[in-house]
Order: structure tokens, then sequence, then C-alpha cells
């Protein structure tokens, strides 16, 4: 028997910002066409490139995106991501475009916590969603497209977490 070679994962950070072509406004419908059109292009992506998806917040033209890819230059992957987004809408992209490989998991959960915390806030011991475009909001109330995204948090089984995070005010830990 041959040994098959396990590729490892390698973890990223990427993060840019859209903007609309032709000087239009980034409207509210616009802006639900853009989380649409992204979260369709990026299970694509998942499906045809052995991706993974553990983040994904989208905040007044800002884009994060935290994933893994086992075998791909992430360069090339954000390349196509690019295009197909390019041939669906009308935008472009500010340069440069940042996409920063993390050491780990626990790089991971650092920054996925930062920007998860700019999104909710706690308000009467009731979650308010600053920006309704990041997949945590997906994940807590369970919509069908929250299975894009891998859940390192483990909100779904911990859901005191985001009360946590939405409490958290300052860079500290929340684990």
């Amino acid at each position: 028997m041959g040994k098959h070679l396990i590729k490892q994962h390698k973890f990223f950070y990427f993060q840019t910002r859209i903007f609309w072509n032709r000087s239009a406004s980034m409207n509210d419908q616009r802006q639900c066409e853009l989380w649409e059109s992204t979260l369709k292009v990026l299970s694509e992506l998942c499906s045809e490139n052995e991706m993974s998806v553990y983040g994904l917040v989208y905040d007044a033209e800002t884009l994060h995106i935290l994933f893994s890819t086992p075998d791909f230059n992430e360069n090339i992957l954000i390349l196509d991501w690019e295009l197909r987004l390019k041939v669906k809408m009308s935008i472009k992209f500010d340069r440069p475009i940042t996409c920063e490989p993390l050491s780990g998991l626990p790089d991971l959960k650092v920054i996925l916590i930062d920007i998860y915390r700019s999104q909710c806030e706690i308000y009467h011991n009731s979650i308010r969603w600053r920006h309704p475009f990041n997949s945590l909001k997906l994940i807590i109330e369970g919509h069908r497209q929250a299975k894009l995204f891998k859940d390192p948090l483990q909100v779904v089984f911990q859901p005191q977490v985001v009360f946590r995070i939405g409490k958290q005010a300052s860079n500290t830990h929340v684990f």
C-alpha cells in the first residue's frame, strides 16, 4: 500500500475594502447583493478547492475573511474570488489587499473575536447587531447559509460566548 500525502491546512486572514464602480453609493440593496454574492462565491470555492471558511464580516465597505486551504497559493484563491465577484457586480477592490498567514487556529480565534466584537453589542441582556452582515449572526440564528462556516468558537454549543464577545470593550482575550 502506498502512503498518501496529507496536506495541512494553512490559515489566512484576508481583508479588503470594496467600492462600487461609477461612483455609485453603497446602499442597503447593494450591500445585501454583495453579501449574498460573496456567500455564493465562497461556497463555490469551498466545494472546488478544499477551502474552509471560519469567519466572514462585511461592515461599511470592509470585508474580512478568515479561511484555510491545504494546497493553494492563497493569492490565487483570492484572485479567483475577486474575479468571480467582479463578473457579477460592478465593484472594485482597494489595493493593497491584505492576506496574512496565521500560525494556526489559536491566532485565528483571536482575530475572529476581534472582528466579531465590532459587530454586536449587548443591550438589556440581548444581542444587538451593529452590522447585519457577519457569519456570527448567521450561526447564532441558525441560518441555512451558516453551514458554509466552521465554528472554531463553538458558539452553536455555547451561546453565552456571543454575550462575552459583545460585552468585551477592550482587546483582552475572551478565552
